[in-house]
């Protein structure tokens, strides 16, 4: 099976990623928190589902939201490629399988595809890190023992697992020594029920004794009612005598008192009497402040003038928008002269020239005209001159291309042989017609002498044969004829000057043509050049040759009388001129302002003299103000001062009548009261008072006193107080201690009785030793299936050893010999064998021959044998479960050599497994060169292949 391609919808901090496995080695590298740990359980959560949130592995889900889940496409040696795809649904996701031949899927055919291995078997094997390399450091030597055959032998470690979790129930159903084991508390509890069992015995026997106490308890109870009775009403009666004896010596006494007192003092006089004197005592002290006070004042004296302070000062507006004007003004002044200054230096002039000068609209119209005037004539004079310019480069140019074209003139040899074809030419044609003649009778007459001489060839023959004489004759005018003709061809002589011409000049013709046609084009040419140049020559002596000085002259009078420079730009004149008017305006406005700045100055100097005069103190134009306002500020608190003093006088002296008129009142008052207490001074007042505050108490206490009385009712004296030599509280005490004494009695037997009584009624009505016996019957039968369960997984686990024990027997050899060979390579030779000892711990056996158990090997020596014994095993599955092996950085405690050497391992196994590294080690990425690198953090930088 072979990872192609992983896409992840969203798992974790990982979203909308797609990553191609294309390598046998893909290393996933990246720093702290950059996801190669979240990648690594997307793996294997969406082969084996999502992570229940009660499990320890987390969910991932993605903190933004977004799809949960992705996609797995790989390749199987039996599916062919098979595409899993997990998304979010129940607890473990809702998976669905492709296959390539169209087929869907879900668990079953996931779970086929897996060949039955559920997470935990497959992370036995194929899944490991740093973490549980690391763990190996923490085990004992039988943990360990048992790992590493985990390590070695396929389903030992669920096995050992089982094992563990079934021994680990027998720890809780029985522990020798132990208390809280599941049989340990039965027996416990067995033995507390048969202890209680024995106690419900002893308790039936207690019975009859318990019903003949309660009756003679019944009886002693009756006794005591009858003697708490007696006491109680023998106290009552002596309260009531100690309650009512002390009102009855009080009621005589007050009779007494109260027949002593006066008859008509005033109800409430001291009260009155009292109030009215501190009345009269605090008007005395008012009295006596007020006149304080009044001559405390201080006398007003004379009053300072306001008025016209108060004129200035609501003025201010106007003093400030005067001094706001002015400032403003002496800106506006400032600028001016600036800008007058600036305007000057821009025309050039002084300020005299400059205001002398005429800047009339006339004179801007004037040099306007005479500018446009100029601007004319020179426009004209500069297209002539351009003109004029043209024209002679024109001639330069046509003088050059003369004297260039002349350089390439024929020589004269050409020019000679080009005038005598002229005169050969038609002699020539000539003497070809002629001799084309001639050829044409040569020609015939060839033909005509070879006739005549056959036809007299002939006939000499026939004549000679025939002797016929007249044929003869005739053969004979034929050869003559013949001979004729050809005297007459050779007395032609053959070196005629026709001939000679022909000769000569005969295939030179176009030759000839050509030269006479280059000089005719060259003449054309040089005809050409010399027209051009006499045409420019005739163009410049046709063109005026004139100035612009007469308007020029007029400008410059224009300028001076204006009182500009003569070499004032024409550019820059109209501009002069705007600025020289400009500086007529600047002149005329900083005059202007000049005139209000001295009106105002003027105007600033009155208000400040007169100022001055109402405020009495010397003043500038910056603080005329602030004086103003605190000097007015000053005489208003005069006036106010003198106001107060005038108001509080008058308030005072009113206080002072009121308050003598209020004494005169309370005097009267006195005089009144001291009338109806019959009293003349304020001694006898008092002594009088408290006679009547006596009696009138006295009044009081014995109506209250009656009304005790008549609540208690009527009272006699006991019996046994009468003799006087016991008083009441003795008795109360007596009577009390023997109540008390009964009472306890009485609370006893009445605890003993509650307590017998629940005994026979528990006795007669109490189930409680049926239930314990039902308990106990209960506990027996729990305890007996405890017991049973014990002993059956006791069983299963002695099976599970024997089962240890062939697996070690027959898989683990064949596991373990291929397991010494990496083990070997993975230590660089210095460990050669990896043995079982008798005791079934995993032993290493040195190069030099010592023996090590595992557990004295060192923490990097224990993770390279469990690497091998994965290795081995996942070598040993290939065929059956060929899965790919996931590291999560586990090299970490190796040195360089052996880290190498498990690099070069990891090569040679590539050939049969797929690997994936993580890794956030850069030496680690860098060890495989050839291997597919997938930056976490940045896929743009992974290297594929």
């Amino acid at each position: 099976m072979k990872l192609e391609k992983l896409i992840i919808y969203g798992f974790g901090r990982h979203e909308n990623r797609t990553i191609n496995l294309n390598k046998p080695m893909a290393v996933f590298y990246g720093m702290n928190e950059a996801g190669k740990t979240t990648i690594q359980q997307f793996v294997l959560q969406i082969l084996f589902g999502f992570s229940a949130r009660s499990q320890p592995h987390k969910r991932y889900e993605p903190k933004a939201g977004g799809k949960y889940g992705g996609q797995l496409q790989l390749s199987d040696p039996v599916h062919g490629r098979v595409v899993i795809e997990r998304t979010a649904g129940k607890s473990a996701g809702d998976v669905t399988l492709w296959f390539e031949d169209g087929r869907r899927g879900g668990e079953a055919e996931l779970s086929e595809l897996l060949r039955g291995y559920d997470r935990a078997s497959y992370e036995a094997i194929y899944s490991f890190s740093v973490h549980e390399l690391q763990d190996l450091d923490q085990m004992t030597e039988q943990e360990l023992t048992r790992t590493l055959l985990s390590s070695g032998t396929a389903g030992v470690d669920h096995a050992g697992r089982m094992e563990s979790q079934l021994e680990r129930e027998m720890g809780e159903l029985f522990k020798k020594g132990g208390k809280l084991p599941l049989i340990n508390r039965l027996t416990e509890e067995l033995r507390e029920l048969e202890a209680e069992l024995r106690d419900y015995k002893l308790r039936a026997d207690t019975f009859r004794p318990a019903t003949e106490r309660l009756e003679q308890i019944k009886q002693r109870l009756g006794e005591l009612d009858r003697a708490e009775n007696i006491i109680v009403q023998g106290i009552k009666e002596a309260e009531k005598w100690q309650q009512a004896a002390p009102l009855l010596a009080r009621k005589q006494q007050l009779e007494r008192l109260a027949e002593n007192g006066p008859v008509n003092f005033p109800e409430s006089g001291i009260r009155q009497y009292e109030r009215l004197l501190d009345q009269k005592n605090e008007l005395q002290a008012e009295s006596a402040f007020l006149e304080n006070e009044l001559a405390r004042l201080k006398p007003v004296g004379d009053l300072p003038e306001t008025d016209s302070l108060a004129d200035l000062l609501g003025r201010e507006a106007e003093w400030h928008q005067m001094d706001s004007s002015l400032k403003v003004k002496e800106e506006e002044r400032s600028r001016l002269q600036d800008d007058l200054g600036r305007l000057l230096k821009l025309c050039g002039m002084t300020q005299e020239q400059a205001l002398s000068a005429d800047a009339s609209l006339e004179q801007e119209e004037r040099l306007k005209s005479i500018l446009q005037a100029l601007q004319s004539a020179e426009q004209e004079q500069a297209f002539r001159q351009r003109r004029l310019a043209e024209e002679r480069e024109r001639l330069s140019e046509a003088e050059h291309a003369l004297k260039q074209y002349l350089e390439a003139e024929p020589p004269e040899e050409q020019r000679q042989r080009a005038e005598r074809w002229a005169d050969i030419e038609p002699q020539l044609a000539l003497a070809k017609a002629q001799r084309k003649r001639q050829a044409g009778t040569a020609a015939n007459n060839r033909l005509a002498q070879f006739l005549l001489g056959a036809i007299g060839v002939v006939g000499l023959a026939i004549a000679a044969v025939s002797a016929d004489a007249f044929t003869g004759v005739l053969a004979a005018m034929a050869l003559g004829a013949s001979a004729w003709l050809w005297w007459r061809d050779r007395k032609s002589p053959d070196g005629s000057a026709h001939d000679e011409l022909v000769e000569r000049y005969a295939g030179k013709e176009a030759e000839y043509e050509a030269l006479l046609t280059k000089l005719a084009e060259y003449d054309k040419g040089l005809d050409e050049r010399f027209d051009a140049i006499e045409s420019s020559k005739r163009k410049i002596a046709a063109l005026p040759q004139t100035n612009s000085s007469p308007e020029l002259q007029e400008y410059r009078s224009l300028l001076r009388s204006l009182g500009f420079p003569e070499e004032t730009s024409r550019a820059t004149v109209l501009t002069v001129f705007d600025k020289l008017r400009d500086v007529h305006t600047a002149a005329s406005r900083l005059e202007r302002i000049s005139g209000e700045i001295g009106k105002l100055e003027n105007e600033r100097e009155a208000w400040l003299d007169q100022a001055q005069r109402a405020c009495g103190k010397p003043a500038s134009a910056s603080n005329v103000i602030s004086v103003l306002r605190a000097e007015w500020e000053t005489r208003q608190q005069k006036l106010q001062n003198a106001g107060k003093i005038r108001e509080k006088k008058r308030q005072l002296e009113e206080q002072s009548r009121k308050c003598g008129e209020r004494l005169a009142k309370l005097s009267e008052a006195l005089e009144e009261l001291f009338t109806r207490a019959a009293v003349a001074d304020e001694d006898s007042f008092y002594r009088a008072a408290k006679r009547s505050e006596q009696a009138n108490s006295a009044q009081e206490q014995l109506r209250v006193i009656q009304s005790q009385l008549s609540v208690i009712g009527e009272v006699e004296k006991p019996a046994a107080l009468a003799d006087g030599r016991v008083d009441a509280e003795q008795f109360l005490g007596r009577l009390q201690r023997q109540l008390d004494e009964l009472r306890e009695e009485r609370q006893s037997l009445w605890e003993e009785q509650a307590e017998k009584l629940q005994l026979t009624r528990h006795l007669l009505s109490d189930e409680g030793h049926a239930l314990k016996l039902q308990e106990l019957e209960m506990k027996k039968a729990e305890f007996q299936d405890a017991a049973k369960e014990w002993a059956v997984n006791r069983a299963i686990v002695e099976v599970f050893k024997q089962t240890m024990d062939e697996l070690k027997e027959t898989k683990l050899p064949a596991v373990l010999r291929r397991s010494e060979s990496y083990f070997t390579q993975l230590t660089g030779g210095d460990y050669v064998r990896l043995l079982l000892s008798r005791e079934g711990n995993f032993e290493a056996l040195r190069k030099d021959g010592l023996r090590f158990r595992v557990i004295e090997l060192s923490q990097a020596t224990k993770e390279q044998a469990y690497l091998a014994l994965r290795f081995a095993l996942a070598s040993s599955l290939k065929e059956s479960h060929p899965f790919p092996i996931i590291m999560d950085d586990p090299f970490v405690h190796f040195d360089r050599r052996r880290r190498r050497q498990v690099i070069k391992l990891v090569e040679e196994l590539q050939a049969n497994h797929q690997f994936i590294y993580f890794t956030c080690h850069e030496e680690m990425r860098e060890a495989w060169p050839s291997a597919q690198q997938i930056d976490v953090a940045n896929p743009e930088r992974s290297i594929q292949a």
